[in-house]
């Protein structure tokens, strides 16, 4: 599965970024920021094995956290773009897409501590996603479109209101 925001722009969203995540994805108080942030980047830092593999952990959980927003946000995509999902980065890339994921992501590893405005900043994400599907917001994509053969255009309007015969 792929998701559509990356650890980083979980990070990102976060308001105290890295170290914010490491708080709440590993329950081992020795996971900081930075080494989760160093794990991510793919250093290997000198510290105790035990921590590396704590901090690899968290960030497996962040990564399965963002796979499942993603299909969540697949619910959604599936309406309107059912062909295309799993969308591919080319779809998604410069739209609001990573950050809805990802703000939604956050809202979940918060769990019921969530305070007002992080709920408000959820629900305008799920609004987003409810634009997506209802075509009032659109990603990278171009539907093809079928013309209607020349000469064989139709239109149809609403029969004035006017009186022009009392005009």
């Amino acid at each position: 599965m792929v998701a559509y925001a990356t650890v980083e722009e979980l990070a990102q969203v976060a308001t105290d970024g890295w170290e914010e995540l490491a708080q709440f994805a590993s329950r081992n108080p020795g996971v900081t920021g930075h080494l989760l942030q160093q794990r991510f980047n793919g250093e290997s830092p000198n510290e105790d094995q035990a921590l590396i593999a704590a901090a690899d952990a968290a960030l497996v959980q962040l990564q399965d956290l963002l796979e499942s927003v993603s299909r969540y946000a697949d619910s959604y995509l599936n309406q309107r773009y059912r062909e295309l999902v799993p969308l591919a980065p080319e779809h998604y890339e410069n739209t609001g897409l990573p950050f809805a994921v990802a703000a939604i992501a956050l809202g979940r590893l918060y769990g019921l501590r969530k305070s007002d405005e992080m709920r408000k900043a959820i629900a305008e994400q799920d609004s987003y996603l409810r634009d997506l599907a209802a075509g009032r917001a659109s990603l990278n994509y171009q539907q093809p479109s079928t013309p209607d053969e020349p000469g064989r255009m139709t239109v149809s309007a609403r029969p004035s209101a006017f009186p022009w015969d009392k005009y």
